[in-house]
């Protein structure tokens, strides 16, 4: 299970409300100081941070025009200041250790050199820092974060002293911990434990990677205009380290360009972003809501198959009566399934483990992957999800989970089905395949429904009768 500060702490819902990110401690969540964020945020600590960037990569700049080649004091001096180490304690990028991106010598050295041929060009604009991993491989949102944070440290040290004392992080209601120079050091990390406004985050900086480059590209009228014009049908068979030579050459050292481009890129806004949109992070939210509003089941004494459908009679409950519904509000069709299955196989696997049994997450035994299996030595359980949306739902009651539960030698499985408004008469299929088939004689899944539909006023929400069959 992972932990969020808030659970470390006990701070409930403190930090959402203040507009404080609420991190990950023991690994990163993959999320990014937006620049852009940061030029338009309200929050007093960061106001002067973006000018406070550029006036830096300004003087940057005057260092190299004004030098003469790569060995004299000027332009050694610019790649000392353009040395942006990891700021671990903000726990961000998508490093899934303790250790991060960050730039290294190698790498700061050829941005540099790069940043010298482009300014002594007459292209002398500080954004060209901004926009490094238009030009540069191996610059990705990592890096960016990490050279921002760097800049920004002691606003963002600033700014997470004042949330310390509006929470209650402080040493005397929480004396167990180590602390420097004021601030908290993370036990899972050995690092301070810095925090940050959602409002200055993003998915995205500018590029997640060189595979996102066209997107860049396409969301810039000049760049796209120009290199439609260079290499018009022969941009999509481009390999990225080429599209990325293009633009530095066509592109950055050309100043009438290289303006437009700074301009387009200076009218573009960035809108706050919505955390839970990244699913990976909405996901590892609701099981740790699921997890707290539940901690403890006593599995210790019942079969895999009694476990199983405790554990999904929890997650049914959570998603019917606790707003749990909210899992699939705002989400691409395409993840629904995914964000149920993970969310599902994370508390099961929570519940699992303090009970002694053991979870399978798509157990594969050479007939397709099962979603989950759960399993105490031979005595095993199988559970496949599906969504009413999904059109494989009967396809998967009648064939699949049989198909699963013969390769795991178990008469035990478990069919669930997930209503999420759409198609729901698929549950009435499902349902008469069921009855069909006990009168068979044979030994159908078990079925279990859940209403994951948005609700209504309680004073006017009727919950469905069929439950489970």
């Amino acid at each position: 299970m992972t932990v969020f500060v808030s659970d470390e702490f006990e701070l409930s819902f403190k930090l959402e409300e203040l507009g404080v990110f609420d991190s990950l401690m023991d690994e990163d969540s993959n999320f990014f100081i937006n620049i852009k964020r940061l030029r338009d945020t309200k929050v007093p600590e960061f106001k002067d941070s973006y000018d406070n960037i550029n006036a830096y990569f300004r003087d940057l700049g005057i260092l190299l025009k004004a030098s003469i080649n790569p060995g004299d004091k000027l332009y050694k001096t610019a790649v000392k200041k353009f040395d942006f180490s990891e700021v671990k304690g903000i726990n961000l990028g998508f490093s899934k250790g303790t250790r991060g991106a960050g730039f290294g010598p190698k790498l700061s050295n050829q941005i540099v050199k790069d940043a010298s041929e482009i300014i002594k060009s007459r292209s002398e604009q500080p954004e060209i820092f901004h926009l490094t991993s238009l030009f540069e491989e191996n610059v990705g949102p990592d890096r960016l974060s990490d050279m921002i944070a760097t800049l920004i440290y002691e606003d963002i040290v600033r700014y997470t002293k004042r949330i310390y004392e509006e929470v209650g992080i402080i040493r005397e209601n929480y004396p167990e911990y180590s602390y420097e120079s004021g601030l908290l050091i993370n036990p899972y990390k050995g690092c301070e434990l810095l925090l940050l406004p959602i409002d200055i985050l993003h998915e995205l900086p500018i590029a997640r990677s060189w595979d996102d480059i066209d997107r860049v590209v396409s969301e810039n009228e000049t760049i796209r205009r120009e290199m439609s014009e260079l290499v018009g049908k022969e941009w999509s068979k481009l390999a990225s380290s080429q599209k990325k030579h293009y633009i530095k050459d066509f592109i950055f050292m050309k100043p009438h360009l290289i303006s437009k481009v700074i301009d387009d890129y200076k009218a573009t806004g960035v809108e706050a972003y919505d955390i839970y949109l990244n699913v990976d992070y909405r996901i590892e939210r609701l099981i740790n809501g699921i997890i707290k509003a539940k901690d403890k089941l006593d599995l210790s004494e019942k079969s895999s198959y009694e476990s199983a459908l405790e554990i999904i009679n929890e997650f049914k409950h959570w998603i019917e009566n606790q707003k749990g519904y909210i899992i699939l509000e705002g989400i691409h069709t395409r993840n629904e399934e995914k964000i149920i299955q993970r969310t599902l196989h994370g508390t099961a696997g929570y519940y699992c483990k303090i009970n002694n049994l053991d979870i399978s997450p798509e157990s594969n035994t050479g007939r397709g992957p099962v979603d989950f299996k759960i399993s105490r030595g031979e005595d095993k359980t199988v559970v496949e999800i599906k969504l009413t949306s999904n059109q494989e739902t009967v396809h998967g009651f009648e064939v699949q989970i049989e198909e699963y539960a013969k390769s795991e030698g178990t008469d035990n499985k478990i069919f669930l089905v997930i209503d999420n408004g759409r198609s729901s008469t698929r549950i009435n299929q499902v349902k008469e395949s069921y009855e069909k088939r006990l009168k068979a004689g044979e030994k159908p899944a078990t079925v279990i429904v859940i209403d994951a539909k948005p609700k209504e006023s309680a004073s006017s929400y009727k919950p469905s009768i069929q439950q489970k069959f």
